[in-house]
């Protein structure tokens, strides 16, 4: 239940920094959620000034690191190919 409020309170007050948390929970812990991961990643490519707002959003939240860096080491082959083209790398 905390974790459903937390998510709606995100979505009303900073919609970027809850999907760059979204994108973040996907590749978190052992193994990454593959399937997760690229829903999430297509669903907020079709808006470019969107996934640019991510993108900077998971380099401050992070400490700087770079989200196609943190990709290319969960991922790999065309999957992780398919998952750069979509963010834009």
């Amino acid at each position: 239940m905390q974790r459903a409020l937390l998510h709606q309170l995100r979505t009303g007050t900073d919609r970027v920094m809850r999907d760059a948390l979204l994108l973040e929970d996907a590749m978190a812990g052992v193994g990454t959620e593959d399937r997760l991961l690229l829903n999430r990643v297509v669903r907020m490519h079709w808006d470019r000034n969107h996934m640019q707002q991510v993108k900077a959003a998971y380099r401050h939240k992070f400490n700087g690191r770079d989200l196609g860096a943190r990709i290319r080491g969960e991922t790999s082959g065309d999957f992780e190919r398919a998952l750069l083209a979509c963010i834009g790398e």
